[in-house]
This record gives C-alpha cells, structure tokens and sequence, in this order.
C-alpha cells in the first residue's frame, strides 16, 4: 500500500503482486479469499460482460465480501487489470510448434493472435509496464528459445520479438475495432479488402494519386487475401527481414 500512497506504482511491487510472493490480506476467515480467486472473478466478468463491467464492487459481489475487504488482497484496479491481462493471456502450448526459428516465431505469431480474438477485452487495458507477469514472460522465454541458435545477437532477438509482438497487437486491434464499427459502417471486416480497393480506384480515377492508380490496377479479386491470410503475409514479410539480419550476421 505503500507505494499507492506515493501516488506511483513501484516496479518491484508489482512483480511481487504479479508472481503472489507479496502477503495477501489478513482480513476476513482465513482461506476464504486470495488474489487467484480475485482475478478469476474479475476475468469471468470481463470475459462475460467487457473489460468496462468489470469494477472493484462488481468483483468483491462476485466473491462475496466487501469492496474494502477486496482491497486487502488487490490494492488497486490499475493492480487488478495488471493480474487480468497475465492471467488471462495463459501459457503458449508450444508442444506443436516447428522445431525451426521460423515455424516457431511463426507458430508464436498466430497463438497470441488466437487468444487477444477470443478475449478482445485484454487490448483495452492499459499497459503501464513491459511484461513481467509468470504467464507474459513464458510467452516471451517461448518466443526467444526459438531463436536461440540463430547467428543473431541477444539484442537482435530482443528486436524481432518487440516487432512481432506489436505487428500482432496491432493486426488484432485493427480487427476488432473494425469489427465494432460494422453496425455503424456496413460492411464486415472480412469484406473491407473489396470495398476499400473499389473506393481507391474510383479516388485514383482523379489523376492525382498515380501510384495508387498503378497499384490498384494490379490487383484483382483474385489477389485478395482474407484477414488470416494477409495476418500470415505480414508475419512472413517481417520474417523474411529476420532471415535476411541473420544472413547479414553469418556474413560477419
């Protein structure tokens, strides 16, 4: 609590609360509440309901005791929504993964697309640390082991794992976000790639914008991916960029 009332979160609190090795609350029978129950709770709700139903009074109705007593084990939502997002982000199951730096990084990719779309929640809590959760990091010990013995530097593997990871919150977000619009826009998310080269066609008609006019005249229906496809062509562009660092490594 202390850190709380200095008006900052410090660091090493957090990760204490993160990995359970800070005290949990006194208050109550003993044994009838703990962080894991909490957290449960409140990723139950917010699986159910979004990430904005999810409150320190809804959570401490669910486990049946006071908004104060919960207080005792999750001093904070900003606490709590740090719990959420670690725990409901699990442990990758790497026992199908290739054996390969580029199936595993790729594997990766496509595992932690799976569990943001089935829990859209989790990219509307605020991030307010790197990764330091039991479950986020055995994402990212997942992600490095695959490029263990690869020429690149330990830097280099820090990089390829921050550009993968934001290629695939951003591809997600985008998703979902345009998904929640369909009411107001129309169209289906599936359906943007037609209806969006159709409307750049017609702009390039202007004369104006003359490589959009090349582009788009290049590309038929025929050429258009759907969103897992054009998620694995990205993957495999930024991939290709790792392939070619390697080489660049081997070469020194």
């Amino acid at each position: 609590m202390a850190a709380e009332r200095r008006g900052r979160r410090d660091p090493e609190y957090l990760m204490d609360l993160l990995w359970r090795t800070r005290s949990e609350g006194s208050r109550g029978p003993r044994g009838a509440l703990s962080v894991d129950r909490v957290v449960t709770a409140a990723v139950e709700i917010a699986d159910a309901e979004g990430l904005g139903a999810v409150s320190m009074r809804r959570v401490a109705e669910r486990v049946g005791v006071t908004t104060m007593s919960l207080y005792t084990y999750v001093p904070s939502k900003d606490d709590l929504l740090d719990l959420m997002f670690d725990v409901a982000s699990g442990r990758p199951d790497t026992s199908a993964w290739p054996d390969d730096w580029r199936g595993g990084l790729s594997a990766y990719a496509e595992d932690m697309r799976r569990v943001l779309l089935a829990r859209p929640w989790m990219l509307d809590v605020p991030i307010g640390a790197p990764p330091m959760g039991p479950n986020n990091l055995a994402w990212m010990e997942a992600a490095l082991s695959t490029m263990a013995d690869t020429p690149l530097t330990e830097d280099d593997m820090m990089g390829v794992l921050t550009i993968l990871s934001g290629h695939v919150l951003t591809e997600v977000r985008q998703q979902l976000t345009m998904s929640r619009a369909t009411p107001r826009t129309g169209v289906d998310y599936a359906d943007w790639d037609e209806v969006y080269r159709r409307l750049l066609t017609r702009a390039a008609a202007s004369g104006h914008y003359p490589t959009i006019a090349r582009v788009m005249a290049a590309v038929t229906q025929d050429d258009e991916r759907g969103p897992e496809e054009d998620f694995v062509y990205a993957v495999d562009f930024i991939l290709d960029g790792v392939a070619a660092l390697m080489r660049t490594r081997q070469a020194v």
